[in-house]
């Protein structure tokens, strides 16, 4: 799985990242944490990572690609990276982390998995820490939603690999431990097509 990740970002290394204006709703929060560490957890190219640390926050990009943290050094000077694999364990203290941002990186594993994931996220926040984020929808038509091989219910072996499809139920089952202050269907567009995802603000009870 590294391999394929690290392929894909080989090939788009001189691509500088380019954000879109998804975090300003989520202002009230980040601002009020803007004195600690703001977690990019999955940040590929470092999209969030460019919103953020252009606003002065205090980020760390974690990936599991390491050509996709070249990337985020070579484009976001200063920036502070760390390599790590979402299945395992996260690599911070308990309640030691205040707000985590998972765009798009939580909707590649099975039920198993995607509930550990977000067990980790719970322990490592802070009591009323926040997750923000936003996963694949069930209506994202355009990336493949609900097609290739079934694996489990919304999660699927596509052409791109592996990919998990969540409507409001999903939302609502996975973050059952969460209060949930934000969950919309937005479209945005992405790599030139629209992208349908579900965005989500949940924090920590």
């Amino acid at each position: 799985m590294k391999n394929y990740w690290n392929n894909i970002y080989k090939s788009i290394t001189n691509q500088k990242p380019i954000y879109g204006p998804w975090l300003d709703k989520y202002k009230y929060i980040l601002t009020k944490h803007k004195d600690t560490t703001i977690i990019d957890l999955g940040c590929g190219t470092g999209s969030d990572t460019l919103y953020l640390t252009e606003r002065n926050y205090k980020v760390l990009s974690c990936d599991y690609s390491e050509e996709a943290l070249n990337i985020v050094k070579s484009h976001i000077p200063n920036s502070k990276t760390m390599q790590l694999d979402l299945r395992e364990k996260l690599p911070f203290k308990n309640e030691s982390i205040s707000v985590i941002i998972a765009d798009l990186s939580l909707h590649y594993f099975n039920d198993a998995a995607t509930k550990k994931i977000i067990q980790e996220i719970k322990r490592v926040l802070k009591p009323k820490g926040y997750l923000i984020g936003r996963l694949n929808s069930v209506n994202d038509k355009n990336y493949g939603a609900l097609t290739g091989q079934k694996i489990e219910k919304h999660f699927y072996l596509t052409e791109s690999g592996y990919k998990r499809f969540f409507d409001r139920e999903d939302i609502e089952y996975y973050f059952k431990e969460f209060e949930i202050k934000h969950c919309s269907e937005e479209s945005m567009m992405r790599y030139g097509d629209e992208k349908i995802a579900w965005e989500f603000a949940v924090q920590k009870i």
